[in-house]
């Protein structure tokens, strides 16, 4: 066979030769972060909504926590990390959750409610936090 074919096709358009640079490359990649960008931004409006909404809920904790792993299985390949992680998470969460609801329901308040009306407009959290430093003087 001869090194040489004179009857061969022409180079594609998106072809560049060796040592050039290549602006389709360059814009596609700007386009690639430029969605990614977008996709994070989306993710975060809707976790600061989903957040602001989940307030006074038995979940309020696990909400957000379960927006930022779809977030992540969104975005990274995480195939290769075993399916307990997440979960593990998620009931991280849960059992915060159950602790505020524990914690409230002992003080005699409704579940989801942080604040006791008074005439001294005092709330419930900032008592315990100073009943709490107390406690952890006299220790």
């Amino acid at each position: 066979m001869s090194a040489e074919n004179e009857s061969s096709h022409s180079a594609p358009s998106w072809f560049v030769p060796p040592g050039e640079g290549d602006s389709y490359a360059w814009i596609s990649l700007f386009i690639i972060i430029l969605a990614i960008y977008g996709l994070i931004t989306l993710y975060a409006a809707f976790d600061r909504w989903a957040e602001h909404h989940s307030q006074g809920t038995p979940f309020a904790k696990t909400i957000p926590t379960m927006l930022a792993i779809a977030l992540l299985y969104e975005i990274f390949p995480l195939d290769h990390f075993h399916a307990f992680l997440p979960v593990t998470a998620i009931l991280i969460a849960v059992a915060a959750d159950w602790n505020k609801y524990r914690l409230t329901h002992a003080q005699g308040l409704h579940p989801w409610q942080t604040e006791v009306a008074r005439d001294d407009q005092t709330s419930v959290v900032a008592e315990n936090t100073e009943k709490a430093k107390g406690d952890a003087r006299d220790v």
